[in-house]
């Protein structure tokens, strides 16, 4: 199976379709991640994200990058361990905003993707210890409240404004997002309008 198919898959999968919050407007979806998926193929389709394998374009301390409708990996084995996956998870997160030509701040997106990133791998029974490494503590025990929240009620979690502080906080300190905004324009200038 080609690496583009087996992201298709990975987004498909019932550990991401546990992701299912909101974030200061900014939506994220069990729902979103199918729709995307069907924008990974293997063979033509008019329009499509592509996956390329570039480690030096990646860096070393990231195991994909999403941007302008291409994720970039850091190899083809990179959805072989569970730290490759969930990081291919957080990229995808960018492209689906992406999908929805949304216009967001950077440090609520970032911190919508490592929520994301951190629920799929609280769905993928992860150790806690590489959880937070991965998002840190902060992250992961608003991931817990989101996932718990979405178990019990199978609707959108809505993140409290207290959450969303904290995010946006972690983002500039832990990870050194500066401020600014993404721009999105769709893939391909594709734009889903939908859930």
């Amino acid at each position: 199976m080609s690496l583009d198919l087996e992201i298709q898959a990975l987004l498909r999968s019932n550990e991401v379709k546990q992701i299912d919050f909101s974030m200061a407007g900014m939506l994220v979806t069990g729902h979103g991640y199918w729709q995307l998926s069907n924008y990974f193929s293997d063979g033509p389709i008019p329009h499509r994200v592509r996956v390329l394998v570039r480690p030096a374009v990646v860096g070393r301390r990231s195991n994909a990058h999403y941007d302008r409708d291409v994720i970039r990996v850091k190899s083809a084995d990179v959805l072989r361990t569970l730290s490759g996956r969930a990081t291919v998870v957080h990229e995808c997160t960018h492209a689906q905003f992406d999908l929805r030509a949304l216009h967001s701040p950077i440090r609520s997106e970032e911190g919508a993707a490592f929520i994301a990133k951190a629920i799929y791998m609280l769905a993928c029974n992860a150790d806690i210890q590489e959880i937070d490494d991965a998002v840190t503590s902060e992250i992961r025990e608003i991931a817990e409240s989101v996932l718990a929240s979405y178990r019990i009620t199978r609707s959108t979690v809505q993140l409290t404004q207290d959450e969303i502080d904290i995010v946006r906080r972690v983002m500039v300190h832990d990870f050194r997002y500066r401020n600014g905004h993404y721009t999105n324009n769709g893939i391909s200038g594709q734009i889903y309008r939908g859930l």
